[in-house]
């Protein structure tokens, strides 16, 4: 195991619910959750907590970046022990810590000549994060320089196809993430919207259903759309039968594929509400 090149990902990526989470390599800088008065760092309370809070009070939580001090001393203490790092961000859109992580990184490198610390925009969110970390290990351990690793997430950013279905888009809207048409849509006669992600990090309406069963086979028509996948995830909020019914249907289609299912923390779930959930894909490299 090659131990010079280390991961750095934000709680975002679902790194929670995964074997990542025990990796010596991979480190993570936990969101904030915020509900009234209580604060939390993603992690100390789970999803279904947070939801019962804003179910209780019918206030709606709000989620905020890492503080740049968390950033500088991970940065600073694991540069210092000879580590080049790569750090894989949520969507630039939905979350900040991307521009702060870069502030950081600088900082650290000006202060410590010879560090070098890459930051990725992923312009995903979740489990599908969590893919490409463990791709660019995979690249490490084979040799691959830090320049080669970075151009390949990169590779793997305009890959990957972020699609979601929501219960509610009051959540998203209230944050600011989409705009006011796209608030109206989940409104009107209990239609479920599929979201898109598109690949410069904003994120649209992209079709409309008038069921939640509907919405899932969208879903998977639309994934299936995606000619031959490489890795399949499925990050959700607390609607494990959905999930499977995803997996059952995406392991007939494409035997052999790793898939990935994830419960999103309470950052990501404080936009997406309950029931979310997610179909991300990664394309094949042609």
């Amino acid at each position: 195991m090659r131990d010079d090149i280390h991961i750095i990902l934000d709680s975002v990526s679902d790194v929670q619910d995964t074997d990542l989470m025990n990796n010596p390599r991979i480190h993570v800088l936990r969101l904030i959750a915020r509900h009234g008065n209580e604060e939390w760092f993603d992690g100390d309370k789970s999803t279904a907590e947070l939801f019962a809070l804003v179910k209780k009070t019918g206030k709606l939580p709000s989620t905020s970046q890492p503080p740049i001090g968390y950033m500088l001393e991970m940065f600073s203490d694991l540069v210092k022990q000879g580590k080049k790092l790569i750090v894989i961000n949520c969507d630039s859109v939905l979350s900040g810590t991307y521009q702060t992580c870069c502030t950081a990184a600088r900082q650290v490198m000006d202060e410590f000549p010879g560090s070098d610390i890459r930051v990725v925009d992923s312009k995903a969110a979740a489990s599908s994060i969590c893919g490409m970390a463990c791709e660019a290990l995979k690249a490490a351990d084979e040799g691959k320089s830090l320049d080669e690793i970075e151009a390949y997430v990169l590779d793997m950013v305009k890959r990957t196809k972020t699609y979601f279905t929501l219960d509610t888009l009051e959540y998203l809207a209230k944050g600011g993430r989409i705009g006011a048409v796209g608030a109206l849509l989940g409104s009107i006669f209990g239609i479920r919207p599929i979201i898109h992600v598109l690949p410069d990090g904003n994120i649209i309406p992209f079709d409309k259903c008038r069921t939640r069963k509907k919405a899932l086979k969208r879903l998977l028509e639309i994934a299936n759309e995606q000619g031959e996948l490489e890795e399949i995830f499925i990050p959700n909020a607390l609607v494990p039968e959905d999930a499977e019914y995803l997996r059952s249907e995406m392991a007939a289609k494409h035997p052999g594929v790793p898939i990935w299912i994830t419960q999103i923390g309470t950052p990501l779930a404080a936009h997406l509400g309950p029931g979310a959930i997610g179909l991300f894909v990664r394309q094949k490299a042609k």
